[in-house]
């Protein structure tokens, strides 16, 4: 799994070298791009509309469920991205859009899904097979960024992505299985490895903080929630002054400064002291980069290392999803 996490950059060249040599289908589609998965999939979708922020031109859309909108059809484009090419939702979800009339591509590593397109034929983009869904997202972020611009949805991203693989080659060698034990990686996984944990994401660090929280599920195992700023400060802050042992939750506050509304990380930041004033501990985490992709992408890679680390902490095989595998055998 530490390979996998470390290979991140590496995913995001891989993935640039592989769309540069695939005819992606492109022209005019005014309902934007949609992007239809489940997991880390559809959170693939959200990340690559996060680091296309402002600059996007059309709709970007993540759905997770297996009909399509009523008004997808001629005039959208779909990506459905699945690495194992059997997920039930992906499945019938490509097959109904692109009765519908809209343009569909597919991700995949292979599964039912690449059966599907090639009896199609329907544009699919083959990844490379043997890992975890969780550790390819790379792959599918690099494509609906792609995809974006084919749809004329974003600007072409790709010399940006390619900075950014670079950029994390930097952050790879601070937080990796090499760094120090008082990296910043290795800290945060000691301090949350035995605490419930709240992640907190506002504007662009939303669908990242929901990053951290499924890898601090599936990964390490552990019970971690993730919430929106400032529709949290409505409501669920009222529950953190009533706690039983204020130290038996944390607080992760995911800021990126640069890319979020100054009022924004200003509520962040009156939020994390008045957490901080009930006794529960909190963290506060930043963004590192020159470029949104950068940024965005950092605190993804961050998420991975601090719950591979929380695996090894709690002395649990982070690879283990035995409970997902019973319930999509009893799906079927």
């Amino acid at each position: 799994m530490i390979d996998d996490v470390v290979a991140q950059p590496a995913h995001l060249r891989e993935a640039l070298a592989l769309l540069r040599d695939m005819e992606l289908p492109g022209g005019d589609f005014p309902g934007g791009l949609v992007v239809c998965g489940i997991g880390g999939s559809a959170l693939a979708g959200e990340i690559a509309a996060a680091i296309i922020g402002s600059r996007a031109h059309r709709p970007l859309q993540t759905v997770r469920g297996y009909r399509p909108e009523p008004w997808v059809g001629r005039g959208t484009f779909v990506f459905c991205p699945s690495y194992s090419g059997n997920a039930d939702t992906t499945l019938e979800y490509f097959a109904a859009a692109h009765a519908a009339g809209a343009t569909v591509v597919g991700l995949t590593s292979g599964g039912r899904l690449a059966e599907l397109a090639d009896r199609r034929g329907l544009p699919l983009v083959r990844v490379p097979a043997g890992s975890q869904p969780r550790t390819m997202t790379s792959f599918s972020i690099v494509t609906a960024l792609c995809l974006a611009t084919a749809a004329e949805a974003g600007p072409d991203l790709r010399d940006e992505v390619a900075d950014a693989a670079d950029f994390l080659d930097e952050l790879v060698r601070e937080w990796g299985p090499e760094a120090p034990a008082d990296s910043l990686a290795k800290s945060l996984a000691r301090a949350l490895h035995e605490t419930p944990v709240m992640i907190y994401g506002s504007g662009p660090t939303t669908p990242v903080a929901h990053r951290w929280k499924t890898q601090l599920n599936e990964t390490g195992k552990k019970v971690a929630f993730s919430s929106e700023l400032l529709e949290a400060d409505h409501h669920e802050l009222c529950t953190w002054g009533h706690l039983r042992d204020p130290g038996s939750w944390a607080g992760i506050f995911l800021e990126n400064r640069a890319d979020q509304h100054p009022r924004a990380v200003r509520r962040m930041e009156l939020t994390a002291e008045i957490i901080a004033d009930t006794g529960a501990p909190t963290h506060w985490v930043s963004a590192r980069g020159a470029t949104r992709a950068q940024r965005i992408l950092s605190l993804v890679l961050l998420a991975d290392f601090v719950s591979v680390y929380t695996a090894a902490l709690s002395k649990v095989d982070p690879s283990d999803i035995e409970l997902i595998s019973r319930l999509n055998r009893l799906v079927g």
